[in-house]
């Protein structure tokens, strides 16, 4: 199987054995064609027990292949092994994926990358390519399994079929937009592609734990793949400053500090949360000074605005109860 990181990629075995993706904690994608029609279970080799198999009623295998998209049920699996979703825009022609697939069963299974070439007939699929010629092709066993973008990690679509020809080098994947259209709840899921990812859930974990180092080492990858969300540069924000009051800090990290929070409020400028920090930094670092604090713009609606969780999590991370917006955090995470 894939490596620990990518504990997201499930084995699926049905009618024939392939590959699937875990989207939530209980809802993970895989093709049609791998179920039998007459069970609609299948086995979930890291999970125990049949597991119930939903497939859409506009799929047929010999009259209407082109859906070939079914939702396996996978409660019990691990709530921060979810697969970085990519948004709804199709990748570009000429975009490199990375592929993984299990042509034999039980084994460690391939890793292999194509290219983007352009879309199948009914615009439903996408073409790809081998990218060189030595790379592992694609065949049965890959059906299922996830494509991700080379350059993000994020997933892009789902391998579907391929030519069984050594010649002729081309599969397909049903990109992420097609497998909307199946399968309507995927939309919560991209409306926050950074919840959905595995790094992120690893990093809130280490921060609650105060594992600040822990938590550093996901931002780099993190912001890779979502670099326009504002939430990544108020956690990292957060991460920097290590537990500890932003006046113990020198003005260099601080400075570093506003930034970051300065891009968040720039990105979302209804972020409550984002906002209330960068207002408890300026006030705890400069008001301690006695130096002018600029840009402070915390005010009681501000601190109102502030879900209770994001309260808590502020106030716990940030010791700093003499400033006023401290204590109208505590207030409020108190409910």
């Amino acid at each position: 199987m894939s490596n620990h990181h990518e504990r997201w990629r499930l084995e699926v075995v049905g009618e024939t054995t392939g590959c699937g993706f875990a989207v939530t904690p209980t809802r993970a994608l895989t093709c049609a064609h791998l179920i039998d029609p007459e069970q609609r279970t299948c086995l979930v080799t890291s999970l125990s027990g049949a597991r119930r198999v939903v497939i859409p009623s506009t799929f047929d295998s010999a009259t209407n292949p082109v859906p070939d998209i079914a939702e396996v049920d996978i409660s019990g699996h691990p709530a921060d092994a979810l697969a970085p979703m990519g948004p709804a825009t199709r990748p570009a022609t000429g975009t490199v994926l990375n592929l993984f697939g299990l042509p034999d069963r039980g084994q460690e299974g391939r890793h292999s990358q194509a290219r983007v070439v352009g879309h199948s007939r009914t615009g439903e699929w996408i073409q790809i390519d081998a990218c060189q010629g030595h790379t592992p092709w694609v065949e049965p066993g890959f059906s299922g399994g996830a494509a991700t973008d080379a350059t993000t990690g994020l997933v892009v679509g789902m391998v579907v079929s391929a030519e069984r020809s050594e010649t002729q080098r081309a599969a397909w994947i049903i990109p992420v937009d097609t497998l909307l259209l199946s399968v309507p709840w995927l939309a919560d899921v991209l409306a926050d592609p950074l919840a959905g990812d595995p790094a992120y859930v690893a990093m809130l974990r280490a921060l609650a734990g105060r594992r600040y180092t822990s938590a550093l080492d996901q931002l780099p990858d993190l912001h890779s793949r979502h670099a326009r969300s504002s939430d990544l540069y108020y956690y990292w924000a957060l991460v920097l400053l290590q537990g500890t009051r932003p006046a113990n800090h020198s003005g260099e990290l601080v400075g570093s500090i506003e930034r970051l929070l300065g891009e968040a409020c720039r990105l979302a400028p209804d972020s409550a949360h984002a906002h209330t920090l960068l207002a408890l930094v300026r006030e705890d670092y400069y008001g301690l000074r006695s130096l002018p604090v600029a840009g402070h713009d915390s005010n009681g609606l501000a601190i109102r605005r502030v879900s209770a969780s994001h309260a808590a999590e502020i106030v716990g991370h940030v010791p700093a109860p003499e400033c006023p917006t401290w204590l109208g955090l505590y207030r409020r995470s108190m409910g």
